[in-house]
């Protein structure tokens, strides 16, 4: 029997057909990545009008995300894709537990896809900080203190995301790079794995 070659690696077709009935799936993980599409878009949008500093993040609130065109309705949009996207991956969490699509040989990328689930959260989490009021400098007191307390490399990682000792405006600039640049860059990198292996990775043991 002939080797898989090069296309087939990369685009493996083990996907049973079972598993792609919408009563399977509900369609949640297509959802997920399709409200991540809609995230990137209209940050991009925003990122036009907001000034990662304190007077900066003060103005873009107070005046409605700036004065581009509709700016209003990319922000509101921006704010409701993320807290369904949230939703949605939450839902796909507890659909894959129900039906035991996490056994082998899916368990690597149920791993993966916890991993993206708390990249998505760490999203949502920076989104909220660069509002910069009082109520999301405690929440990123509060975030940079829990990993503060990681043994060894804890301490390290609290005083980079700070930019120093205490949160001020260079913890602002930290978080808008994370938000903007780092962590979307990073759960796009692992949502294409993660589709890769579904097709890779074929039937389960057991479970849908």
């Amino acid at each position: 029997m002939a080797k898989p070659g090069f296309l087939e690696h990369i685009h493996p077709p083990r996907i049973p057909p079972e598993r792609i009935r919408f009563s399977a799936t509900f369609c949640l993980g297509g959802l997920s990545f399709l409200l991540f599409l809609v995230l990137g878009a209209t940050g991009v949008v925003l990122m036009f009008s907001y000034v990662p500093t304190p007077s900066g993040a003060a103005a873009f609130f107070a005046q409605e995300a700036g004065d581009l065109p509709f700016a209003w309705f990319f922000r509101r949009l921006h704010f409701l894709a993320g807290q369904a996207m949230v939703v949605a991956l939450l839902l796909h969490l507890a659909r894959v537990l129900a039906t035991r699509a996490y056994l082998p040989p899916r368990s690597t990328n149920w791993l993966v896809g916890l991993g993206l689930l708390l990249l998505v959260l760490a999203l949502d989490l920076s989104g909220y900080v660069l509002r910069w009021d009082a109520a999301t400098q405690g929440a990123a007191m509060v975030a940079t203190g829990v990993l503060g307390e990681i043994p060894a490399v804890g301490p390290l990682f609290k005083r980079l995301l700070l930019g120093g000792t205490t949160l001020g405006e260079a913890g602002l600039l930290r978080f808008y790079v994370l938000h903007c640049l780092a962590l979307p860059v990073v759960t796009l990198v692992l949502c294409l794995y993660h589709f890769w292996r579904i097709r890779k990775d074929g039937r389960p043991t057991s479970g849908l």
